[in-house]
């Protein structure tokens, strides 16, 4: 099918671009130390270990780097992260932009990792598909939450006006000055963790899971494996900060941007949810 075809290319392309990177760095960096052992080896002694350990310094350099590019293209290449993160980042400072898309990622990565263990200790007992199919639901579910509480929180925002003679209220007096927003906070905790947790229990997981396997060391899988999440993290409070900061500038200039904004990307949401939702009971995937 065509959606799960374009899927396919997404995840594919994004395991080529860290495969084709890999093998940028190998020569440049690899290649000459390896060189260099092969000299230091002839010889024996001191140098050889010396050079040695530069080998496997190299190549863990080359891994981590890999696997740090990989997680900052698979969080930016995911139209269910960014709907996601959006909402809950608009009309937020840098620093509570950052916090928020940090602790998605976190929970992103958590995510990754608890399905990435079950894959590894039982999968001769999973269902992939099945496990795709409910999980994509869950997803599409979790976007209609984020949506509507949005939508919600845009809501309950009071617009200031002044009172008449005759009881009416006039709300032009205030269309061009920058009120202080009144109203509840939207909060940082433990459901932003949890619906990164859901968005990353999904088989893409073994993206990151895969590739670690494949490295020659166990040490260069590591690396791979924890520079992958650094890379999830720091892309997420990137792109959460950018929705922020540039929500906050918007915000002196244009009256109740950050109202209209958190509409947008509410309403965003909740469409790609729906989408994702209908599309599983048509038989094909959005996600």
């Amino acid at each position: 099918m065509a959606c799960d075809y374009f899927q396919v290319v997404s995840t594919s392309t994004v395991v080529l671009l860290s495969a084709m990177l890999v093998m940028l760095l190998h020569p440049v960096i690899v290649s000459p130390a390896f060189a260099s052992f092969q000299t230091a080896a002839k010889t024996g002694g001191p140098a050889a270990a010396a050079v040695g350990t530069q080998l496997v310094r190299n190549e863990l350099l080359t891994s981590a780097w890999a696997g740090f590019f990989a997680g900052c293209l698979h969080t930016l290449s995911g139209p269910d992260h960014l709907a996601a993160l959006a909402p809950l980042s608009i009309g937020r400072t840098p620093m509570e932009s950052a916090a928020v898309g940090a602790l998605w990622g976190c929970g992103h990565d958590a995510g990754q990792l608890i399905f990435g263990l079950l894959f590894l200790l039982l999968k001769d007992r999973l269902h992939i598909e099945v496990i795709r199919t409910w999980g994509t639901r869950v997803v599409g579910f979790t976007l209609l939450v984020i949506g509507a509480m949005g939508i919600k929180e845009a809501s309950e925002v009071a617009t200031p006006c002044v009172a008449l003679e005759n009881g009416d209220c006039d709300v032009s007096v205030y269309e061009g000055i920058d009120t202080p927003v009144i109203g509840k906070k939207k909060k940082i905790g433990f459901a932003t963790f949890a619906t990164g947790i859901v968005h990353g229990l999904q088989p893409d997981a073994l993206m990151m899971i895969l590739p670690a396997l494949a490295l020659p060391s166990r040490m260069a899988g590591a690396a791979f494996l924890g520079m992958f999440l650094v890379g999830t993290v720091i892309a997420m409070g990137s792109y959460t900060v950018f929705i922020g900061s540039c929500s906050q500038a918007l915000k002196d200039r244009v009256p109740r941007i950050t109202e209209k904004l958190t509409w947008a990307s509410s309403l965003i949401a909740i469409g790609l949810g729906i989408a994702i939702i209908v599309s599983q009971f048509f038989g094909f995937s959005l996600y």
